[in-house]
């Protein structure tokens, strides 16, 4: 297994399925890699965790003091949200209608995967090149305090 890196974009057509890369798919452990996890972002994208990262995924909220306001919230908008499905013979999944409108997808023809070390995220392609772009001074400032050149 190497980590999920990388940028695609890939079809989504009208019934909701998008074809995962194969090289996003063949980065998920050899045991998990034929099912795939995905519940909303924190951003606004649908996430994709292969099963051991989706385990350690929900572990960070329950090892954080959160309050019961906050857990409850966590678990209503990514545990409540999730759907567990599997590849097909294309390497396509399906994608909730639930996520395809949180995630601005709907009548859009391509979306832009991303592979990002354990999970990859799926995006309107407009949305995630806007919120790059507003990221740009940030993504400076990094460079700068990491004393990177």
């Amino acid at each position: 297994m190497s980590d999920l890196s990388g940028r695609n974009n890939v079809s989504l057509d009208p019934k909701g399925r998008i074809a995962i890369p194969a090289r996003f798919r063949m980065a998920f452990p050899e045991e998990q890699q034929n099912d795939i996890v995905l519940t909303r972002g924190f951003d606004p994208c649908i996430t994709g965790y292969y099963s051991d990262s989706w385990k350690e995924f929900q572990k960070i909220f329950y090892d954080n003091d959160l309050s019961q306001e906050e857990m409850d919230l966590i678990e209503r908008e990514f545990i409540g949200r999730k759907l567990e499905t599997t590849f097909d013979k294309q390497g396509r999944v399906t994608l909730p209608p639930h996520l395809i409108k949180y995630a601005n997808l709907e009548g859009l023809g391509e979306v832009t995967v991303i592979g990002i070390r354990n999970r990859i995220e799926i995006w309107n392609p407009e949305v995630y090149d806007e919120i790059r772009a507003e990221k740009e001074q940030v993504i400076q400032s990094l460079r700068q305090k990491l004393k990177m050149s």
